[in-house]
């Protein structure tokens, strides 16, 4: 990401590149003065920052377009720097040609994530607040919003900084316990030692546990149909979509590789997946399928397993064994239904209860009951705000071992030199948590997730 190191002059337009819309708005950032965009604006006198002024675009004598200019002066702006933002018309061949102009003005197009990493560099945001603020431009719940504007707004790096700080004062009452141990006394610094670790301690272990495993994914959760061929994976796929989205066929591996579409459950959008149904095939392409399909299933959120109880397989007991969120027989409207049923939980009793669907009679019940576990085990997951973002899971996790290792470590080592190197490794934890220290690798993946404009 070369632009990272990059001061340029640049521009982007986040919105009607692809599609008309009536306004588009175009973002300019680097420039020193005003005065670089000399006669490109029908405008006489001043232009005052963070107001808005109706005028025209031209180009050698001619209106391009009628457009509202707002200056924003650095460092007062988003990201530190002089910004111009142009309010224009949103046709598509309009926004490319206002575009081109300013490239000839000598803007070049911005990555993605220009504009928030320039503000990052002039310390206008910190490490966290543009990771909540690519949650929150990425979010596909509202819970995930909420998480994404409280890191932007600082609410939850309020939390982090006062951890630090608690760090900080532990901190000096090591080093107080170094240098001034004949000023305040033995019993003094031992106090002071204990009682600030305690504070840190208290403060952490309210954040960790915050932390769900790092298989959990809240930020975009996945709903997996998994099931041996035939069990009516495509079926149910189609019908939740309310879309021939799948091929059905009773001829079985039809479907070789996993399907995925959007579906919104109560304000909140999940992937969903058909999965290729598992069994052994010597055929390379379905048996690449089952093995992505596994993984996928490894990974979901949401686990729904179909059982077809007339064709059953000796491959069923591979992941038989594994934890579903909900098991359903299928093909209930067939004679012999509870018989094979029976049958079934009689070899596997460890699935325990368990519904049934009828999917040639399918019903708005059936749907209900259904999403309303994925539901359910959302909001069960999220009612004590997790923190969603990986990289604070990590090193939220980091910092607890570490933290564990040198509260063990103080209880019976004497030497403040050797505590202190502890203590030193712990920091080192909990300033990358904080984006105190941000490695050129976690800008990366963080900046490839925004829009350009942004």
């Amino acid at each position: 990401m070369k632009f990272l190191y990059s001061d340029d002059l640049i521009i982007a337009c986040s919105t009607c590149t692809q599609a008309h819309a009536a306004l588009a708005v175009i973002r300019i950032s680097g420039f020193k003065d005003l005065a670089v965009f000399q006669g490109l604006f029908r405008f006489s006198g001043p232009i005052e920052p963070r107001r808005v002024y109706y005028t025209q675009l031209i180009h050698q004598n001619e209106v391009i377009d009628d457009i509202c200019l707002t200056f924003f002066k650095g460092p007062h702006s988003f990201n530190g720097e002089n910004i111009l933002e142009l309010s224009i018309h949103g046709n598509t061949l309009n926004v490319e040609r206002i575009l081109n102009l300013f490239i000839q003005q000598g803007c070049r197009l911005a990555s993605p994530g220009e504009f928030t990493y320039r503000a990052l560099k002039n310390k206008k945001l910190s490490l966290s607040q543009v990771e909540g603020l690519d949650l929150f431009l990425n979010a596909n719940s509202g819970f995930a919003l909420d998480q994404g504007l409280s890191l932007l707004s600082g609410q939850l790096h309020q939390i982090y900084d006062e951890l630090y700080d608690l760090f900080l004062k532990h901190k000096s009452a090591l080093e107080l316990s170094i240098d001034f141990i004949d000023d305040i006394g033995e019993e003094t610094a031992h106090s002071y030692f204990h009682s600030s670790l305690q504070d840190f301690k208290k403060k952490f272990e309210q954040l960790h546990r915050r932390v769900l495993p790092l298989d959990i994914n809240l930020i975009q959760p996945e709903i997996v149909i998994a099931g041996l061929p035939n069990s009516g994976k495509s079926s149910l796929f189609n019908l939740l979509l309310r879309d021939d989205r799948a091929i059905v066929s009773s001829q079985a591996g039809t479907t070789r590789d996993f399907l995925s579409e959007i579906v919104v459950i109560s304000g909140v959008k999940y992937k969903i997946f058909d999965t290729a149904g598992i069994r052994s095939s010597e055929d390379f392409i379905e048996a690449e399928g089952i093995k992505r399909s596994r993984a996928k299933m490894a990974n979901s959120f949401f686990k729904i397993l179909l059982i077809n109880p007339f064709e059953m397989d000796p491959e069923f007991n591979t992941f038989a064994h594994q934890s579903f969120d909900a098991v359903f027989f299928t093909h209930s409207d067939l004679d012999g239904f509870n018989e094979a049923r029976s049958k079934v939980l009689t070899q596997y009793p460890f699935l325990g209860p368990m519904g049934a669907f009828d999917l040639k009679n399918f019903t708005d019940l059936h749907e209900n009951e259904l999403f309303g576990l994925v539901n359910k085990k959302y909001l069960n997951l999220t009612k004590d705000k997790p923190i969603l973002l990986d990289r604070h899971k990590t090193l939220i996790n980091q910092v607890h071992l570490q933290l564990e290792n040198y509260v063990n470590l103080t209880s019976y080592e004497t030497d403040v030199a050797v505590i202190s190197h502890e203590l030193n490794t712990l920091a080192s934890c909990l300033t990358e948590l904080l984006g105190i220290v941000s490695p050129d690798q976690v800008l990366h993946s963080i900046f490839s997730n925004f829009c350009i404009g942004k």
